[in-house]
């Protein structure tokens, strides 16, 4: 029986195991592993009490199914075991109703994760410029040491001196070195992290003892791969290779225990010189209740449907509907697209001149791929269909619209969706039209679909 729990840290563990069971399934959320859930839930930045927000799905007493934050309100990780993937609209739901902050939420995707990809577009998500990059290294071989002269490297401990490594982590990530500021911001760890190795901790010191640089990986022999976080340097000892020597030390200590791969959630150029290659690309998608077009703020209600175009939505301004379209770049085997939101633009003056009864367009966003369109507030055709009503009514319009359409050298799409019947009226809601062809015409190709 499915059951619904907000996070506790009683879960902590079974988080742990939920992400590590999921990563064995395939590749898709290979940058939201057991490791990274560890790193941020006892980072100094992560707001706590933001933690209990975090949804968990229970099939009985195992967990398949996890909204998570990503230290903030904001971003989140949503991902659920492929045999409860029927939940996954539920849980996008769930994470942008309870995880999203003023600027909305924000998701990482996997670029062939089409399944979750295309939910997220249904629910209002869309592709922004951020991306992220995981690389691999094998671990088939020992990794040469060549440290410094005046150096030292070793294993540190970092729970029983935190202070110490956050400093370093302070300098490392270049917040100054200012230490009495550090040290009026420094918050000591609540708790431990349960599956810290110090072993895997390396750091490297100066000839004064202090802490210059340090590498961190977390393995669990339930898998596979080790995870590389974090990584640092201060400023003052960069480009000497002490970031190759802690890297290659915790990799290597990695490999003793079991690991064959490690991964890093990065493809900075530093990774690839230590031979890390380039592995799963993800796409940041992002969803707002609002939609800014040409400086007018639109309020996304619902979806109304997708096309192989765009993704249309009910939008809302000053309490009037309209109909958002947001373009969209997906595949489509049957059809090929130039510059979707010019011939969306070109095509509806074509449209508009042969008199074929079209919503008007009220505004369009080259930039943001975007077009505002009038709400024609009636049945589609399709959906009657659907119901088994009757649409045959309606068909002396269907005609004349064809015919004004053959007139002007065009096809229009006839497939009943693009269809809507208002106060007995019948408009052509799309915004799409191509060359005539007998092949495509109303008799050859699209009265099939209405006449059942």
């Amino acid at each position: 029986m499915i059951r619904f729990e907000k996070y506790q840290y009683c879960y902590y563990q079974q988080v742990c195991d939920f992400l590590i069971e999921l990563n064995k399934e395939n590749n898709y959320h290979n940058n939201w592993n057991w490791a990274r859930f560890e790193w941020m839930h006892e980072h100094p930045l992560t707001k706590k009490e933001l933690l209990e927000y975090m949804g968990l799905w229970f099939d009985d007493n195992h967990l398949i199914g996890a909204a998570l934050i990503d230290m903030f309100f904001g971003e989140s990780f949503v991902g659920v075991l492929s045999n409860y993937e029927y939940l996954y609209p539920e849980l996008l739901k769930y994470a942008f109703d309870n995880l999203k902050d003023d600027q909305g939420l924000g998701i990482s995707f996997h670029n062939d994760n089409k399944k979750e990809i295309e939910e997220a577009l249904k629910q209002g998500f869309f592709k922004t410029d951020g991306e992220e990059t995981d690389c691999v290294i094998e671990l088939n071989k020992e990794y040469p040491i060549n440290l410094p002269a005046g150096f030292s490297v070793e294993t540190y401990d970092a729970q029983e001196n935190p202070e110490e490594m956050e400093w370093l982590f302070w300098q490392g990530f270049d917040h100054g070195d200012n230490k009495e500021e550090f040290l009026k911001q420094y918050q000591k760890p609540q708790q431990k992290r349960p599956h810290f190795n110090k072993n895997l901790c390396i750091v490297i010191k100066d000839n004064q003892n202090e802490l210059v640089a340090s590498a961190s990986t977390w393995y669990d022999p339930r898998t596979d791969y080790a995870y590389v976080e974090p990584v640092c340097v201060i400023p003052s000892c960069r480009k000497i290779g002490l970031g190759k020597v802690a890297v290659y030390t915790t990799i290597n200590h990695a490999r003793e225990l079991g690991a064959k791969t490690a991964i890093v959630n990065s493809d900075q150029e530093f990774y690839k010189r230590l031979g890390f290659k380039k592995r799963n690309h993800y796409s940041f998608y992002w969803k707002k209740e609002e939609r800014v077009v040409n400086g007018k703020t639109y309020k996304l209600e619902r979806l109304l449907g997708k096309g192989k175009g765009g993704y249309s939505y009910l939008a809302k301004i000053n309490e009037k509907e309209y109909v958002l379209k947001q373009i969209h770049h997906e595949p489509c085997d049957y059809y090929k697209f130039g510059n979707k939101i010019e011939a969306e633009n070109n095509d509806y003056q074509k449209i508009l001149k042969t008199g074929i009864r079209i919503p008007q367009m009220i505004d369009i966003d080259f930039e943001k791929e975007i077009i505002i369109k009038e709400y024609i507030d009636g049945d589609v055709i399709s959906d009657l269909i659907e119901q088994g009503k009757p649409v045959e009514q309606y068909i002396p319009q269907l005609l004349e619209m064809s015919k004004a359409a053959k007139e002007a050298g065009l096809n229009i799409d006839y497939y009943p969706t693009n269809f809507v019947v208002k106060d007995g009226l019948l408009y052509y809601i799309d915004f799409e039209c191509n060359q005539y062809m007998d092949e495509w015409n109303l008799d050859n190709w699209g009265m099939k679909y209405w006449i059942v």
